[in-house]
Formats: C-alpha cells, structure tokens, sequence
C-alpha cells in the first residue's frame, strides 16, 4: 500500500501496464498526446466533459507539463493487447487523497470507433478500482457525470457505483471498497487483476 506521496509518485514514475484480458491500462506518454487530443477535441466525446471547449495543441502541451508534476493524478491509456495492438480510450484516477483514502474517477472516453460497445469501458474501469482499492488502499472511488449522459450514469451502476446527490447539472456517485466487494470478486474471475 502507498501511504504517503512521495511513494505514489515513484509509483507513477515506475508503474507498469495492469493487466486485463485482451487489453491493459499503461500510464499516458508524451506519444499518446496527439491521439487523446484528437478523441478529447471529438464533439461526440468533448460535450461529455465539464470544461468542453476545443483544446488547442498548446493548451494540450502545457497540461501535460502540469499533470507530469502531479502525485495524486494517473490517466491511463487503455490499449487493445489482440491485434492491432492499439490504444482506444483513456481512464483516469486523480485528486488521490491518501489522508481519506479517497480518489475521483473520471476522463473515461473511449476514441477509437472500432472499440466501442465491445465492454472496454465496464472493464477497464472495474480494473482500476481494483487496483486503486488493493494497491493504494484507497477506500471510497468517487465522480461527477452529467446528469443527460445516462449511458455513463448505466455504466457507473453496473461497476457499482452509487448515486448520493446532483450539484446543478452534475450527478454524484461512489463507490467504496465494502459496497464494491462483491463486483470486484467477480471481477478477479474475468481478468487479470493487480
């Protein structure tokens, strides 16, 4: 378990992929800008985010630069590992809180067309609460979803997520280790698990 910061940034520096079956989360490169850009700018994509306008390649540049400073924020990219061997989405833990044992969940997108509805979504974010529950220790997963994208609001249900309140536009959700321990048993069967 991590247990202070400095440990959780060795930990970003160093983390390998985390395994699932026919895929993996990997941590985001400076290769991946381009492409998670170009899936982030998608007006399909973009609307489902709280700050939606049109990023630019520099603004994209100087995110990049602060996240690379930031402990408590890892974003995945969520690669195919069966032929093509290609990145099609992206997931995020950040503003990891090890005093709470606490994160949020959320940049979930999946960009690559050919990848939606194959269950990518469900499963990658299954696999990381369950490494942020097991390797971080943390105890309570929670998010922020529009309250019209009922897709997500479905997906978030089925991993386990429970409503607790709307703020505006927002719907609220968690999940904590105790309520998720019976999805995430049921996840250790179907993939590979940290």
């Amino acid at each position: 378990m991590v247990n202070n910061y400095i440990s959780l940034g060795k930990m970003k520096s160093t983390l390998a992929p985390l395994p699932g079956i026919g895929y993996n989360l990997r941590l985001l490169h400076a290769e991946d800008l381009a492409t998670t850009l170009t899936w982030r700018n998608r007006e399909d994509i973009r609307h489902h985010f709280i700050k939606s306008d049109i990023i630019s390649w520099e603004q994209h540049l100087s995110w990049w630069e602060e996240y690379r400073t930031k402990n408590n924020d890892f974003i995945f990219i969520i690669e195919e590992t069966k032929k093509p061997n290609r990145p099609v989405g992206q997931v995020s833990l950040y503003n990891i809180d090890l005093e709470n044992n606490e994160a949020e969940y959320g940049r979930l997108m999946i960009g690559d067309n050919e990848a939606r509805g194959k269950g990518l979504a469900r499963r990658a974010t299954e696999l990381l609460m369950t490494w942020a529950f097991n390797s971080l220790g943390i105890k309570r997963i929670y998010l922020e979803v529009f309250k019209d994208n009922t897709v997500a609001i479905s997906l978030y249900r089925r991993c386990g997520f429970i409503s607790f309140g709307d703020r505006g536009e927002l719907h609220l959700m968690n999940i904590s280790r105790e309520s998720g321990s019976s999805m995430l048993g049921s996840i250790k069967r179907k993939d590979s698990i940290i």
